[in-house]
């Protein structure tokens, strides 16, 4: 027995030496593939142009600048850049020895084939704003502006404008363009929504700037037909199954350095609860960072429950505007828009928003650099909303609950593209108010058209152009979204601010902009949606850039 009882203890010893001197378990092994979840695949087939990828084309291409923290440009592709005194012309030197993804050297006239090529119809803003684009050295580029611009590099800093190989850039006949024929193979339905939007397009007058763009191609556009640029990472041709899933690969060239992952992958999960699901089953890694792939409320909170789950929020720029007709009787009348404002409790829409929103004044989201502070809505005070209802003679003659007007019930149509429940609740609050409300829903690019014919009540105006700080686009009498204000001495602010080369000057006039637009009561509210990615613990911790939010992956090459 006790023979037996010196062997067993001989055991123990041994397995305990046995157990100090091994290695004990490490970190988790770092993620060699990033799987990101999305709700749509947002990329044109045939056409791959930055602007029109959305998810990986800031990880594909890259900008001549970015922006910092403080949104203040910092070098990129440009390592340094000087102003003309008079603000409209800007030369940028350009970084060496980098080259895109097929080996075609990245300098100064690729930069300006970028622009002549596809620059001039699709930069958007900056298409209309640049006159010419010179290259005054192999790497040295000069842009010259038709004006001054105080945010000419803010916007030269958007994903969209991220550089391409000139070899991948080829010429098409407008009409006949290989990527709209793959377009309209894979979305049957494409071939009469082009054909309106063709119409409209005639009907509505194209801009100048993009008509003189056409001319000049000789009746050719151009197409990106192949997704070539500088980035961190390549795109993988061979994993793409259209709005199933799509992968890039990581560039060993890279010039900023190796990149954490060697692929990244989209899985592409339209239900927003089967993606929050995947999140939590390590099906995915990440969601949440464009808004193809926001969580909502209901999702977020029960992932915050989740201590496996780590959270990355981001300001946006933009807001979604509830904007009324102020052209159409009675909400022509001041008196009916403060009636409006203050039938509505901010509060409880805050509350059902969650984390998901910010209910905020607009025209401009709360964190942008050029908001205006001390703004605020309206109270809630439907009493109040009442008693200014019943001033201007908008009466429930009938106490049937309605009020009426022109001796019929006063009704509106709220045309909403996004958010039916958020609408819902407008409606109801208005009805509390004695104004029968309705929600229209609408298919989100209709609602262009509809605004620029100026054909609806109450509408969510999409507010576009606030991404680009540029509130000229949607509040101009002339411009392209325009809200309709037909404000003569709105407009001249908005013009004098957009050639303003004056930073201090231009802060000025775009707060004066925001307290007039405001003043008008147009704006019933404003809703600024959340960035809000949701990934795995173990991974370093995501930061949303500051830039607009379709760029949002531009930093995750850094992520491992």
């Amino acid at each position: 027995m006790k023979t037996f009882f010196r062997w067993v203890c001989l055991a123990l010893a041994f397995i305990w030496l046995w157990g100090c001197s091994s290695e004990q378990p490490g970190p988790p092994e770092k993620i060699s593939t990033l799987i990101i979840g999305t709700g749509r695949d947002a990329t044109q087939p045939g056409n791959f142009q930055p602007f029109g990828m959305w998810e990986p084309a800031c990880l594909i291409y890259e900008t001549l600048v970015n922006l910092d923290t403080e949104t203040e440009p910092v070098p990129c592709l440009a390592k340094s850049w000087q102003v003309s005194n008079d603000g409209r012309t800007y030369i940028f030197d350009l970084r060496e020895k980098i080259s895109f993804h097929d080996g075609t050297p990245f300098d100064a006239q690729a930069v300006a084939e970028n622009f002549n090529k596809i620059g001039r119809t699709g930069w958007q803003v900056l298409g209309r704003l640049i006159k010419e684009v010179r290259v005054e050295g192999k790497y040295q580029v000069a842009f010259d502006l038709n004006r001054p611009s105080p945010l000419f590099l803010i916007h030269l800093a958007a994903s969209s404008h991220g550089m391409v190989s000139p070899l991948a850039i080829e010429a098409k006949m407008p009409n006949n363009t290989a990527s709209q024929k793959m377009d309209m193979a894979a979305n049957p339905m494409k071939k009469t929504v082009m054909a309106k939007e063709n119409m409209t397009t005639v009907k509505g007058g194209m801009p100048p700037a993009m008509k003189k763009a056409m001319d000049m191609g000789k009746g050719k556009s151009w197409v990106v037909t192949r997704p070539t640029g500088t980035g961190p990472y390549i795109w993988d041709q061979a994993s793409y199954k259209r709005a199933r899933t799509f992968a890039v690969n990581a560039n060993s060239d890279y010039w900023q350095g190796k990149p954490g992952f060697k692929r990244i992958v989209w899985e592409v999960i339209p239900d927003t609860n089967a993606r929050s699901l995947a999140l939590e089953t390590g099906e995915i890694h990440i969601t949440g960072l464009t808004p193809n792939s926001s969580l909502g409320r209901e999702n977020l909170d029960s992932l915050k429950k989740n201590p496996n789950m780590a959270f990355a929020t981001g300001s946006n720029w933009g807001a979604r505007l509830l904007v009324v007709n102020l052209h159409r009787p009675p909400f022509d009348r001041p008196g009916v828009r403060k009636a409006m404002q203050l039938a509505l409790d901010t509060d409880e829409i805050q509350a059902f928003l969650g984390d998901t929103a910010r209910v905020c004044t607009g025209p401009l989201g709360p964190d942008t650099p050029y908001t205006r502070s001390g703004l605020a809505l309206a109270p809630f005070d439907p009493e109040q909303a009442k008693a200014i209802l019943d001033k201007e003679g908008i009466k429930d003659t009938d106490k049937d609950g309605i009020r009426e007007f022109g001796g019929k019930p006063f009704s509106l149509n709220l045309i909403a593209t996004k958010n039916q429940g958020l609408a819902v609740m407008v409606c109801q609050r208005l009805k509390a108010v004695g104004i029968d409300a309705r929600v229209s829903p609408r298919e989100g690019g209709s609602v262009f058209e509809i605004i620029r014919q100026g054909d609806y009540d109450v509408i969510s105006h999409p507010n576009i152009p606030s991404f680009f700080l540029d509130l000229y686009g949607a509040f101009h009498s002339g411009s392209w979204l325009s809200a309709h204000l037909n404000d003569p001495d709105l407009d001249r602010l908005l013009e004098r601010a957009r050639q303003c080369p004056n930073k201090g000057q231009f802060l000025n006039l775009t707060w004066e902009i925001q307290d007039r637009i405001l003043d008008t009561g147009m704006i019933l509210m404003g809703i600024n949606e959340s960035k809000n990615a949701v990934f795995r613990k173990d991974l370093v911790q995501f930061a949303f850039p500051p830039e607009e939010w379709v760029g949002a992956a531009q930093d995750l090459w850094r992520m491992n």
